[in-house]
């Protein structure tokens, strides 16, 4: 072998090892765990605890807690927008939650 057919051999061994160090990552994984991830993070309102409330951001301890007595006095929700009747949830606040949030 000459040094080019050498030199060949490196750079190529060099390029293939650099892809198994380095995989390329077309996304295509990390679409579908998005999806699923979004899915599983939506709570529902009607059967939540007060903990599962707060991993909604913009649910604290507080609102949580309302929302649990409200649901408790007044039965299940039967619409996204009955949240509007808890106090601290405005329309704002429910356009912000909504996306992760369920009956």
């Amino acid at each position: 072998m000459n040094n080019v057919t050498v030199a060949r051999w490196i750079v190529m061994v060099l390029i293939l090892s650099s892809f198994l160090a380095f995989p390329i990552d077309m996304g295509f994984a990390q679409t579908a765990n998005v999806s699923e991830s979004s899915a599983m993070q939506k709570v529902n309102v009607n059967q939540a605890t007060v903990e599962e409330l707060q991993t909604v951001r913009g649910i604290g301890p507080a609102l949580a807690e309302r929302i649990v007595s409200y649901r408790e006095a007044n039965g299940k929700f039967k619409s996204v927008e009955e949240l509007l009747a808890i106090r601290g949830i405005g329309s704002v606040k429910l356009d912000r939650i909504k996306d992760r949030i369920t009956l």
